[in-house]
């Protein structure tokens, strides 16, 4: 197959985002297929603005589309993102096309934008910032199909009718290889861990809310913060008497720094109101943590008790603190849910997922060629 990728995030395999879309365009050409894979840089107007990039990625992907795709022999149209509403709505009536056009979601917009209204912490609608509700979900709605990274944010489209069943694929983020087939370690020490950037939609009203008091109830554990930036700064945040038991990793490489951190936390606690998938939350399973996460994204298909401990409701007062609480005092259960989750990672491999993804494209593409034909 010929696919022509854009991609609304950097080409920069140190972002999850960068990584998930990267890692597809190495492994299907690995598998014998001709992939263009372009980023912002290569189609943005005014790239490096900070001002209305939504819109200027959506004019962008269309114009980029409309000029590589006259008389061109491509099999699939792959965008990233619903900034492709545009080229997706220019294209899809087109009645000289001969292509799969698939909007390759790494977390739908339209899904996050509503449980954030609903938590009251979405940002109100500029110009430069319109609601996602509006426009992006042309992207996934006039598409041929759609793929996304968890089966929360499949169950979502198919509720809402963007696409038929059958024209949804839900892909799990594949692990580094790095991650998979690490020694199950269960002996940790009291350590508490997060991971991630420091934003509202990753739940840091409850971390900053709950984990002084968790760690006042229990004297003996610690917190240690991961990837939260350099401008973090924990006293900020915490009470003075709980930072001696806080420490903070501004940022860590993925696959070497990372893993040695997860292997030290005998919790990973995820209270995000929302998530595509939740790397985090995969990566530290594969390194024997056991995991207390909101029902989001890739968390949503876990066990309860068996794989994840459950901050459910999100947000509510009190989830994250029983949750933690849970583990603490139940050896037994910390060990179950560790060893659960461990296991259950070790599927998500990049040979397994390319070979999923390369099917469903070839499948779809044959549709659309006969329909169009």
């Amino acid at each position: 197959m010929k696919i022509l990728t854009l991609a609304n995030t950097p080409l920069d395999t140190r972002s999850g985002s960068g990584y998930v879309i990267c890692g597809y365009a190495e492994r299907l050409r690995a598998l014998g297929h001709q992939v263009e894979l372009l980023g912002p840089s290569d189609f943005e107007p005014f790239f490096g603005a900070r001002r209305a990039i939504r819109h200027r990625q959506a004019i962008g992907m269309a114009l980029e589309c409309l000029d590589r795709l006259g008389g061109s022999d491509i099999d699939v149209l792959e965008l990233y993102g619903a900034e492709g509403w545009l080229a997706t709505t220019l294209l899809a009536a087109s009645g000289s096309r001969r292509f799969l056009i698939v909007a390759h979601s790494n977390g739908l917009e339209t899904h996050a934008s509503e449980l954030l209204a609903k938590a009251g912490v979405a940002d109100p609608p500029r110009f430069w910032r319109p609601d996602p509700a509006r426009l992006s979900a042309l992207a996934f709605r006039r598409a041929d199909a759609l793929v996304t990274v968890s089966r929360w944010d499949a169950e979502w489209a198919k509720a809402r009718g963007y696409r038929p069943a059958g024209r949804i694929l839900a892909l799990e983020n594949p692990l580094p290889e790095s991650f998979l087939g690490r020694p199950l370690d269960l002996e940790r020490g009291p350590e508490i861990g997060y991971c991630g950037s420091w934003l509202p939609i990753k739940g840091i009203e409850v971390i900053r809310r709950e984990i002084p008091g968790v760690l006042n109830a229990f004297p003996g554990w610690r917190f240690t913060l991961v990837g939260v930036g350099a401008s973090f700064r924990a006293a900020d945040h915490f009470p003075a008497d709980i930072l001696p038991r806080i420490s903070v990793v501004p940022v860590a490489n993925r696959e070497r720094e990372l893993p040695e951190l997860y292997r030290r936390f005998a919790i990973l606690i995820a209270p995000s109101l929302s998530e595509s998938f939740g790397l985090a939350t995969a990566e530290a399973m594969a390194c024997g943590a056991a995991v207390a996460a909101t029902p989001v994204g890739f968390a949503a298909a876990l066990v309860e008790d068996e794989e994840v401990v459950s901050i459910d409701p999100p947000g509510e007062p009190g989830r994250l603190a029983d949750a933690v609480g849970r583990l603490i005092r139940d050896p037994e259960l910390r060990r179950r849910v560790a060893t659960g989750g461990w296991k259950r990672v070790q599927e998500l491999r990049w040979d397994r997922a390319a070979d999923r993804l390369a099917a469903a494209y070839e499948g779809w593409a044959k549709e659309i060629r006969t329909v169009w034909s």
